[in-house]
This record gives C-alpha cells, structure tokens and sequence, in this order.
C-alpha cells in the first residue's frame, strides 16, 4: 500500500472553480475529481476525457449478431440441402436481411445492458474527499498528489478562490 494526499477545496461560485481546475492543469496536476450539483459545460475541458467501454462491447456484439444471422441461414440451408434450380442452398443476398436483423437485435440489447452495467446506479461508498454541500450548492475539487506537494497544490486552490481547503489522506493499492 502506497500512501496518497488529497487537498479538498471547497467553491462557491464555477468562475472560481473554472479557475482553479485551470491553473491545476497548467501545474501538471491530472489526478483529480470535480464535484458539483450540476453539470456544467464551463468545466468540460479541463476534466479528463475518458472514453466509453460500452461502444467497444456494441460493436463487438452487433458483429457476433449478424455472423450469427448468416450462420442460421446458411446453416439450416445446409441442414435441409433444399436445392432449387439447380442453385446452391444458400443464397447469401436474401439472408442479408436476416443477419441485419440480427445485427441491429443483439447490438442494441448489448448496448442497453453495458450502459445499466456501466453507468453505476447501483448505491456505493462514498467517493473520497466527497463532501454533502457539493451535491447541495457548492462545488468541489479533490486533488490526488504525493505528500510533499500538497501544501503547494492547497495554497494554489486557495489563490485561486477556494473558501476552504483541508487535507484528505487516502490510502489506495498501487
């Protein structure tokens, strides 16, 4: 176990805020969480980017389905060996409706259940460094740095506007 420091600062209007995440960019500083009441797109270039499993697990599935559409067409054209004309059993071009239908089917019922999974609603601890007036009205941020940078992140949130900054010590596995 490695020892982690956290400053928790404490805002009361975003410019403040807007600030403060600024000028943490600028110091290098990219281990952080913002908190707030609402969702502000003031805030959204300095927060870090973190893309979605959920289209990687869609694209996957939608591919599975629609390879399973054609393998159930073509696998029951060969099962029966119904052979018309002369022509082959399988004729592709009228199962592509088929395996679209299973592409779009098994795609989207993937897709809504890695967002229920993804999207956490289920009831959790506590983040660390949360504190209740940030889902009231106030707005939070909780830097994640080594102990000897601490005091300088604090005195940058409390330059920047902070009411309140105070130390929140977290131990993590590392």
């Amino acid at each position: 176990m490695s020892e982690r420091c956290g400053a928790v600062s404490v805002f009361e209007d975003v410019e403040s805020l807007v600030r403060a995440l600024k000028r943490l960019r600028e110091a290098g500083q990219r281990e952080m969480k913002v908190y707030s009441p609402v969702g502000l797109r003031e805030l959204e270039p300095y927060l870090p980017r973190r893309g979605s499993p959920v289209r990687f697990i869609t694209l996957a599935a939608a591919v599975a389905g629609c390879a399973g559409g054609f393998w159930m067409c073509i696998g029951s054209a060969h099962l029966y060996d119904i052979i018309v004309g002369g022509k082959w059993p399988a004729a592709i071009l009228p199962y592509c409706v088929v395996g679209f239908e299973a592409t779009i089917l098994i795609g989207g019922l993937t897709a809504l259940a890695a967002i229920l999974i993804f999207a956490r609603l289920r009831p959790g601890r506590p983040q660390p460094g949360y504190d209740a007036r940030f889902g009231e009205d106030q707005f939070g941020i909780c830097v994640f740095c080594p102990e000897a940078q601490v005091q300088s992140v604090a005195n940058l949130l409390k330059e920047s506007g902070a009411r309140e900054v105070h130390e929140h010590p977290e131990r993590t596995i590392e």
